[in-house]
């Protein structure tokens, strides 16, 4: 998996500049006014920020779009390029003009940046380390910024700051990041699978895992995620499966604990208590009797004959253009086996199942046509996978028969906006979209942007008074040594995200975030101008931060990456990533005014009550999706969602 590692840390990059680019931005403002003779501090610092962010705006508006329409790769390079020449700007600017010419390009690359990267980490990486490697970003950002104060704390030495060198340094690993990009960076094998070029997805999944590693499984399951069939395949299948149940059996929504808890928690809490499990021991779920036969393996037995004759069969068809596809689904199939009371899932073969079964009634409509003898025995099986397959094989041997049979190019011709509108898209990217705004308005992100006009104002610098540096300077290092702190916190956010879950780390870490940021507010309000009010402010604000990088802070994103399906995947975190931009704008705009109205003990007031909103989200809507793959996630929330089944 060491190119997997490689691709996510290269990708991430982009999240050093953009940290590198945060930190930089506010000391910058302070020394540009001088020298452009603008008198309106305050002014100038808003418009810099302001067309920032329009510009990370208007590309994430279209971010989606792009990126299913030239794929993840060619937008990380389309984004390195724009940050590229935003630097280079920022470092000649001669006047205000080019210099807000050049804030607009930055932004606009850091919101290509912004929406790309967790996609791009969560649809090449396996889902033992997706956790690991989707907070990648997080960690790199906060390389970036203390990079950065350490840069800015080196120029405040100086007599006369250059802040064109503070703000224009991103050019220089703008630079090493295109290169890594072009020469090293495969294109998502999910991408290129949903644009049906299956070969190219299993050289770009091959180089992902290792040659030695077997890919055929998991490119299965791949194909299998994209939607090559019609919708109804979902409502067909929970028909058939909920037949005989009860709508109060299933929905029991006259419970209280119905109206706060939602039942796909449960379920997927369920799910990862079996993975523990043996099968016999495996618990029912009563909110979803359907999914009562999923069990997760820790080692499955396999017949050592059909093994190897898997592999013969592999390695003789790896010289069709679908290199050895078939083989691999078919092989899926002959392990999932299907009896009508108890079907036995695993989580590469669910929506295998699921479109399997919601198909038998379009099956036997296709009886009717020419359909080849040989392909009729596994037909019930195959024709989900069949669009991705015949594309190569058979589409200039029969053009009309394909046309019947790839059922992808009705989906086509449907506006891609539609499937934002089926019931567990909605709702996954209503709770996405709710978690990337309160992130942002829980105010942490400006107080990081803040930290060293808050520690100014605290009284904290004159913690180093004695050694001889001024309480700007001393501001700026100890931003940067709180910044170096929180590396190992977010070191075991990595370590532990796919090993305690998503859920689970922000119901622990966020009641800490609330009681740090009360804790601030309270020793402002009491605040007699000792030094140890100052220091406690100090500690809270530490741990606050720390709290915050290891929960609040990477999982939203990492979320938001996932619960989509691939076909609206971008599209959908383009629109989580438009809440987080006006989120942040919002939460820039309302701190200055907070300062200026209650102060800052009133603002980590209302900061930590803010906080509150989240933790609940998570704790009664939001799933475990550590070690599910993505494919199983989007299907779970589009049945989850699906209207109960009255007899």
């Amino acid at each position: 998996m060491m190119s997997t590692v490689f691709s996510a840390v290269v990708v991430s990059i982009g999240y050093t500049l953009l940290g590198w680019d945060f930190a930089a931005l506010l000391e910058a403002n302070r020394h540009m006014v001088k020298e452009f003779e603008l008198d309106t501090g305050p002014s100038i610092e808003g418009i810099t920020v302001a067309v920032s962010a329009f510009g990370a705006i208007v590309t994430t508006i279209f971010s989606g779009s792009l990126l299913d329409w030239l794929g993840r790769r060619a937008i990380l390079v389309h984004s390195s390029l724009l940050l590229l020449l935003g630097g280079f700007l920022m470092l000649w600017s001669p006047n205000i003009y080019i210099l807000l010419l050049a804030r607009l390009i930055v932004g606009s690359g850091s919101g290509l940046v912004f929406t790309c990267v967790p996609i791009y980490i969560s649809e090449t990486s396996p889902p033992s380390m997706r956790g690991l490697l989707g907070t990648m970003p997080q960690f790199m950002f906060f390389v970036g910024t203390i990079f950065s104060y350490c840069l800015i704390f080196w120029l405040t030495l100086m007599s006369s700051p250059k802040w064109r060198i503070m703000i224009g340094a991103i050019f220089a690993p703008s630079i090493v990041y295109l290169a890594l990009l072009v020469y090293y960076l495969p294109e998502s094998p999910r991408w290129l699978v949903s644009e049906g070029k299956i070969s190219e997805a299993r050289v770009c999944l091959q180089w992902l895992r290792g040659k030695k590693h077997d890919i055929s499984g998991e490119i299965g399951t791949i194909v299998e995620g994209v939607d090559f069939i019609s919708d109804t395949a979902i409502g067909t299948v929970q028909g058939q499966s909920l037949s005989g149940l009860t709508s109060s059996q299933i929905w029991p929504q006259n419970t209280f604990y119905w109206h706060l808890s939602d039942p796909l928690v449960d379920l997927l809490g369920s799910i990862h208590e079996t993975m523990s499990e043996t099968i016999t021991g495996s618990r029912r779920n009563s909110f979803f009797p359907v999914f009562n036969s999923f069990y997760f393996p820790e080692h499955e037995h396999r017949d050592d004959n059909s093994d190897q004759q898997t592999r013969e069969v592999y390695s003789a068809g790896e010289a069709n253009n679908g290199d050895g596809l078939r083989t691999s689904l078919l092989s899926q199939t002959a392990n999932v086996e299907v009896n009508d009371t108890n079907t036995s899932f695993t989580s590469e073969g669910s929506s295998s199942y699921l479109r399997r079964h919601g198909t038998q009634e379009f099956m036997a409509s296709l009886h009717d046509h020419d359909i080849e003898e040989e392909d009729e025995e596994t037909s019930g099986m195959v024709l989900p996978h069949q669009p991705a397959y015949r594309y190569m094989e058979n589409t200039r041997r029969h053009p009309s028969r394909y046309r019947i049979l790839r059922l992808s190019e009705t989906a086509d011709m449907k506006s891609k906006w539609r499937v934002l509108l089926q019931p567990g898209t909605r709702h996954a990217l209503c709770y996405g979209i709710l978690i990337q705004a309160l992130q942002q308005s829980a105010g942490i992100s400006v107080l990081l942007r803040y930290t060293p006009e808050i520690l100014k104002q605290v009284g904290v610098v004159s913690l180093f008074s004695d050694i001889g540096l001024s309480p700007h300077s001393t501001s700026i290092l100890i931003s940067a040594l709180n910044a170096l702190l929180m590396l190992p916190c977010i070191t075991a956010a990595m370590l532990l995200m796919d090993v305690c879950g998503r859920r689970a780390l922000i119901l622990a870490t966020t009641p800490i975030l609330i009681l740090s940021l009360s804790v601030m507010s309270l020793s402002t309000l009491l605040d007699t101008g000792s030094l140890e009010f100052a220091i406690l402010f100090h500690l809270a604000l530490t741990i606050c931060f720390c709290s915050y990088v290891v929960g609040l802070g990477p999982i939203p994103n990492i979320l938001c990456s996932e619960i989509f399906p691939t076909q609206a995947r971008a599209t959908c975190m383009s629109f989580c990533s438009l809440s987080f931009w006006f989120g942040g704008l919002l939460s820039s705009y309302c701190f200055p005014v907070m300062l200026s109205t209650i102060g800052l003990g009133g603002a980590c007031g209302i900061y930590a009550l803010v906080c509150c909103i989240p933790l609940f989200l998570v704790y009664y809507r939001i799933p475990e999706t550590r070690s599910l793959n993505l494919e199983l996630i989007a299907d779970i929330f589009k049945l989850s969602r699906q209207p109960p089944y009255v007899q």
